[in-house]
């Protein structure tokens, strides 16, 4: 099993939400300017998935692609 590297530095996400929505609706942007979209919880926790990939220099399995 491999530890992911510990950065002390807290990570800084915008997060904008659809008040009109039923289900959690919006974008996730991370500090690097990058922005995913999202709708419902599993769609909201795949975002903040990406956005700390992102802020790790990480790549990381789109939408339909394998990992």
């Amino acid at each position: 099993m491999n530890a992911l590297p510990v950065d002390p530095r807290p990570v800084r996400l915008i997060l904008d939400l659809d008040p009109r929505s039923a289900a959690p609706t919006g974008t996730l942007t991370a500090r690097s300017g990058t922005a995913n979209r999202f709708t419902g919880w599993v769609g909201l926790t795949r975002a903040i998935e990406l956005a700390l990939a992102t802020e790790r220099g990480e790549a990381m399995a789109t939408e339909g692609e394998q990992p």
